[in-house]
């Protein structure tokens, strides 16, 4: 059922386009500023519409791309955010001596007074 409707909704379009270019078929100047080029007016909109598809795709293209790679170094960025805290959550936290070093070489000193 569905190939049906695929298949009906392509003939209304492909109808759409025949008559659309029947009514469009007569001759127009298109100046470019270096030359004139003359031909049917459907002509000069297909071709309008495939040059802004095409704009349409590079840019399109252009912008996944970016985000692929932005992805790939975020993924790695991750990678390397995960080691680093699997691996600091696997060493023992040490404690940290809160004696002054000076004061331990001033005790010697104080004992052999007395």
């Amino acid at each position: 059922m569905k190939k049906q409707w695929t298949m009906i909704g392509a003939i209304i379009l492909l109808l759409v386009v025949v008559i659309f270019s029947w009514m469009n078929s007569q001759a127009v100047t298109v100046n470019f500023g270096f030359t004139k080029v003359t031909m049917p007016l459907v002509v000069i909109l297909v071709i309008a519409l495939l040059i802004g598809a095409l704009i349409a795709v590079m840019i399109s293209t252009t912008t996944s791309l970016r985000q692929k790679k932005e992805i790939k170094d975020l993924q790695k960025q991750l990678a390397a955010n995960q080691a680093m805290r699997r691996s600091a959550e696997t060493q023992p936290a040490t404690k940290a001596v809160s004696e002054p070093v000076a004061d331990q070489q001033d005790e010697p000193a104080k004992q052999s007074e007395e």
